[in-house]
């Protein structure tokens, strides 16, 4: 599947030497992934990784549903994700995901080139809150239906600490020695204008990046929607919207993890290549 459905880049954005990776053709999931969403979109919810023992996502073995999404007992949303980039390496993921956060010169307001590229139809921006690292939060403007009509919601994801919540130093330092990074966060979802007031909704979401046996990097990544973590305790947001319950919207959230995965992992080794030597904020040296 090729989208056609690409928005036209303007005329700031098109000076830009990143832009020609904005015109490789988006596809979407392959078969293999379509039967498999087929099949887990509803999975059981006895196979999801219940919001109180989260941090089991960071043991070393695979789980039996490491791709669904189900609505769990208790009304809220459990979506996991897997995600496999072939031709990529730790360095390359750690640079990415720092870089894309730095605008850069001659990128308009409220418009990140770098995030688009990653996906053209549905990321609009992307940034450190603070402007400097993930510490203070990374804010993103989005649409997750692939260019179906939604408009692009303004979120930020929110870091926290896994130690509050039962990792030990001890497993910290392993994952780390076995090439494996962390990435934990709350997202909370804000009106997409220059106030920001907050909107309800909350999102709990886990990602254990590592080596993939059969090459490259994996990305294992789960989300409880509905649930927060705040002073080292678990909540629930009970004004979360329902149709972030839905499994309709889940499935929405993995076609559009999978079809973004499948682009980075095709423009990043040169992207990586061509920019890892020069400043976050310029395009040459």
């Amino acid at each position: 599947m090729i989208f056609k459905n690409v928005p036209e880049l303007g005329p700031e954005e098109r000076a830009l030497p990143i832009a020609k990776y904005y015109d490789i053709p988006v596809y979407g999931p392959g078969p293999r992934e379509m039967q498999i969403l087929e099949k887990y979109c509803p999975m059981d919810p006895a196979e999801a990784i219940p919001v109180e023992r989260f941090t089991d996502l960071l043991n070393d073995e695979y789980l039996n549903v490491e791709l669904g999404c189900c609505q769990m007992p208790d009304g809220s949303g459990y979506i996991a994700s897997y995600t496999h980039y072939p031709h990529c390496t730790p360095q390359m993921l750690r640079w990415y995901f720092r870089w894309l956060n730095v605008h850069a010169e001659g990128m308009p307001k409220g418009s990140n080139l770098k995030y688009k590229i990653w996906n053209p139809i549905g990321h609009c921006d992307h940034g450190f809150i603070n402007e400097e690292t993930k510490s203070g939060g990374i804010y993103q403007v989005e649409a997750l239906d692939m260019g179906a009509g939604d408009e692009p919601f303004y979120s930020i994801r929110h870091p926290f600490d896994l130690k509050d919540y039962g990792l030990t130093v001890e497993r910290e330092k392993e994952l780390h020695a076995a090439g494996c990074f962390i990435d934990c966060a709350v997202e909370k979802f804000y009106t997409n204008d220059e106030e920001h007031r907050l909107l309800p909704g909350t999102h709990l979401t886990l990602t254990m990046s590592r080596f993939c046996p059969t090459g490259g990097m994996e990305k294992r990544t789960r989300e409880w929607i509905g649930y927060g973590v705040e002073n080292g305790k678990i909540y629930f947001d009970k004004e979360t919207p329902d149709y972030m319950f839905s499994v309709e919207w889940m499935k929405q959230v993995l076609f559009h993890n999978i079809t973004e995965a499948q682009r980075l992992d095709m423009i990043l080794p040169e992207l990586y290549e061509t920019y890892k030597d020069i400043p976050d904020d310029k395009w040459t040296l």
